[in-house]
Order: structure tokens, then sequence, then C-alpha cells
């Protein structure tokens, strides 16, 4: 993706931040949501100001955080973006997850061990968020997670050009999240929204099936609002 990228005539920095990669590995550092920290040290170093911020996955929310506290940040391509963690399920659902996250979390914790004893991706999952946030505890980690939430984001702080791009049966993350991320972004420069669907081979989540698409998709328009910023 970053060679299509710069085969398209952009220079590329491509990096990892905490929690992520050689950054967690090699150097500790625990996953940190407030992206714009990382973002802030990669800007200054290179001595950037005119920037396309390209977030996959959850790396879409972090994106947009940074974008949130960060003008050097011009165009935001947000790819798969969870918007609020806690609110994937129904309102039923919600109520219930906080009140097993804060009265019974001992409760929550075995029983959240028990199940990774019998679901292998789950437990993969439980064990990789642990990683990351450097906890010793499933309860732990899943507090960290739960910060990818809306007042976190603070999309009413967006100011610039947004692309929001979205799998129509995206197994992870649910489809609501796309159309409540685009309506969150009030103040943004612009808003686009692409929804790939199966007909293209790309509605699943980041769109793996046709990485081609997503790559011509994002190099027009990054294309187009840098020449509408020069006009």
């Amino acid at each position: 993706m970053m060679s299509c990228l710069s085969d398209h005539g952009y220079d590329v920095v491509a990096f990892e931040g905490p929690g992520q990669g050689a950054a967690r590995k090699k150097y500790g550092l625990a996953f940190d949501y407030e992206w714009e920290k990382p973002v802030k040290a990669i800007l200054d170093y290179f001595k950037l100001s005119d920037v396309t911020l390209f977030g996959i996955s959850l790396g879409g929310w972090l994106c947009l955080r940074a974008a949130a506290f960060e003008p050097r940040i011009k165009r935001v391509v947000a790819q798969s973006v969870s918007f609020d963690v806690n609110q994937y399920t129904n309102v039923i659902g919600q109520q219930l997850a906080k009140l097993f996250f804060r009265k019974f979390r001992n409760f929550t914790n075995k029983a959240t061990v028990k199940k990774m004893k019998k679901n292998l991706q789950y437990s993969w999952f439980v064990h990789n968020l642990m990683y990351i946030t450097k906890k010793e505890v499933p309860i732990e980690g899943f507090d960290v997670l739960l910060r990818i939430n809306e007042d976190n984001l603070h999309s009413d702080s967006i100011q610039q050009d947004v692309l929001i791009l979205t799998g129509r049966k995206d197994h992870l993350i649910p489809f609501k999240m796309h159309n409540m991320q685009v309506k969150a972004l009030i103040h943004a420069k612009s808003v686009t929204s692409r929804i790939f669907t199966k007909e293209e081979h790309a509605e699943n989540h980041c769109q793996i099936g046709n990485i081609g698409l997503v790559l011509d998709v994002v190099a027009k328009w990054i294309n187009e609002k840098s020449l509408e910023n020069l006009s």
C-alpha cells in the first residue's frame, strides 16, 4: 500500500506508534489512544506542515483523533473506522456492559478467561490486547479498549478534509459505525464517504479482497483535495 501511494508521486512516511510493532516489542511503549503525540513527533522530526494522515482499522480512529488536535494534518483517510467500541451493541447491551465492567469486574474477568479457553480467536484477541496495553489481566486491557469511544475521538474538533472508507459487510465493525462517524464530523472542511460492496470484492474489513480499488480511490481523493487547496 505504501509503495503504491509512493508510485502515485507522494512522499510516504510510515510509522509505528505506542503499542504497535517495534514501538511495543523493542521499546516497551504501551498503547496510548492520544495519537496526536506520536503524530506530532513525526511531523516535528520531518518538518512537515501539509500532510494526509491515513489510518487503517483502529488506525482510522487514531488518525481522526490526531487530526482533532494537530492542524498540520490537512486531510484524513480513515479506513474501517470504529467510532465508538462501546456502541457496537444495542442500548441494552451497552448498559449491561457498563454494569459488568464497573460493578462485577472480578466475575467479568473470570468469564473472559473461561471464554478464552474455548475460543482460540477470542483468546488471541484478548492476549494481544493485554500485550499492546501492557496489562496483566483481561479486564484491565478492556479498560483501555473502551476508551476508543466517541468522547475521546473529538469528531466535532476535526476541521480537515476527511475520507471515510467502509466495507458494507465488515465482519469486525458494525456498519452503523459508518453513519455515526460521518454525522459526527460536523465541523470538517469536507466529508467524503465511500462504501465498498460485495460486487466490488471489497465488502470486508479494510476492504480485504480489493486493496487496489481502495488505493485508487484514496489517491484520486488526495489529488482532488490537494488541487482544491491550491485553487
